[in-house]
C-alpha cells in the first residue's frame, strides 16, 4: 500500500470473482487529462494535438500497456490461454514438458488428457502415462476384452490383449509407462517390444521382468486437393497460402483439435480455414484421401497409422 497522499482521476484496476479487470483506455485518457488539468491549475486545453495532449496520450499508452501485460499474466493461469513459461509451469504440475513446435491448443489438449493419469487399470490412464513420455507426440490405446481375436481399427488383436500405438519416445520409457498403468493379467499386442523390470518399491529392486509389446505408429500421408475459381484477384502466393491454412487446421492451430491416430478426417474440416485465407478464395471442391484414393470426402486410417501432412501432399487447382 502506498504511503503517498496523492490522488488520481485515473480509474484503478480491480480483482473480482471474474478475474483481473482493467479500465478502458478512453477512461484512462480521461483520468490522465483530469490529472494534468488539476496539476496545471485548471482551464487546460484538452486537445490531443497540444503539448499537454501529447503527454496525456503517452501516459495513457504507458498505463494501458502495463495493464495489458497484467491481463496476459492473469489470463495465462488458465491452461487454455497459457504460453511460454506459464505453459511450462502448468506442465510441471502434470510432469509434462512442451514438445518442439507444439502450440498452445495442442499442449492444452495433451495436458487435459494427462489428468486421467491419476487412475490405474483403464485405457485412459495408460494413454495418459504414455503421452507424458518425453518425445511422444501421439498415442492410441485400445483393448480386446473378448476371449477370441477381434478386428479393431483395421487390425486383428489377440484375445484379452492390450494394444498401444505410439509416435515418438524411447522404447524402454514407453514400455515402462504401459506397465505402470495396465491391469494385471492381460497380454500385449504389437510388433515393437522392450523388456522392463517392475520398479515397484515392494520388490526392493527384485521385481519381475516383462516383455511389453506395442506398435510404433506408421506415418500415413493425407492428401488434400483444393479446387477454387480462378480470377484476377488470386495472388501468386495462392498455393502456398492455402497449403499453410490446411496444415494449420490439420495441426489444430485454428480450432485446437489436431488430427491424431484414428481420427476421422473429413474434407469439410478444411472449408472454413481455406475460405478464411482471403476474399479471393471461391471454393469449388475440397477432397481428402490417401495415396491410393485422393478423391473422397472422408478418410480414416488404421489404428497403427499416424496421419501426416505436408505441402507436398496438398494440391491447389484453379478453374
Amino acid at each position: 500500500m502506498s504511503s503517498s497522499d496523492a490522488t488520481t482521476s485515473v480509474p484503478a484496476c480491480s480483482m473480482t470473482a471474474a478475474g483481473f479487470i482493467a479500465p478502458s483506455e478512453p477512461d484512462i485518457l480521461a483520468g490522465v487529462q483530469a490529472d494534468i488539468n488539476a496539476a496545471l491549475g485548471g482551464n487546460v486545453n484538452p486537445a490531443l494535438n497540444t503539448p499537454q495532449g501529447q503527454l496525456a496520450t503517452s501516459e495513457t499508452a504507458i498505463i494501458g500497456d502495463c495493464n495489458d501485460q497484467l491481463l496476459a499474466l492473469f489470463n495465462g493461469f488458465d491452461p487454455r490461454n497459457a504460453i511460454g513459461r506459464q505453459q511450462d509451469a502448468l506442465g510441471y504440475i502434470y510432469f509434462m514438458t512442451r514438445n518442439a513446435g507444439e502450440g498452445r491448443a495442442a499442449f492444452e489438449a495433451r495436458r487435459e488428457a494427462t489428468v486421467e493419469g491419476n487412475s490405474v487399470g483403464v485405457n485412459a490412464a495408460i494413454y495418459s502415462a504414455i503421452l507424458q513420455v518425453s518425445g511422444v507426440t501421439d498415442v492410441y490405446v485400445v483393448d480386446n476384452p473378448d476371449d477370441v481375436a477381434q478386428t479393431i481399427g483395421g487390425l486383428s488383436l489377440p484375445a484379452n490383449s492390450l494394444y498401444c500405438c505410439v509416435a515418438g519416445g524411447a522404447p524402454s520409457d514407453i514400455a515402462l509407462a504401459i506397465l505402470s498403468k495396465k491391469p494385471p493379467g492381460c497380454s500385449f499386442a504389437g510388433q515393437a517390444s522392450a523388456v522392463i523390470q517392475d520398479p515397484a518399491a515392494v520388490y526392493n529392486g527384485n521385481g519381475p521382468s516383462y516383455t511389453v509389446n506395442y506398435d510404433v505408429a506408421i506415418p500415413a500421408d493425407v492428401y488434400v486437393t483444393i479446387t477454387i475459381k480462378n480470377s484476377s484477384l488470386v495472388p501468386s502466393t495462392a498455393t502456398a497460402d492455402l497449403q499453410a491454412a490446411v496444415i494449420a487446421a490439420f495441426n489444430g492451430v485454428t480450432d485446437g483439435n489436431r488430427i491424431t491416430i484414428n481420427s476421422p478426417i473429413y474434407a469439410s474440416r478444411f472449408y472454413c480455414p481455406v475460405a478464411a485465407v482471403g476474399s479471393w478464395v471461391q471454393i469449388e471442391t475440397i477432397k481428402v484421401g490417401s495415396y491410393a484414393d485422393r478423391d473422397t470426402d472422408f478418410i480414416q486410417f488404421n489404428i497403427n497409422q499416424l496421419p501426416v501432412i505436408s505441402a507436398a501432399t496438398i494440391f491447389v487447382t484453379l478453374v
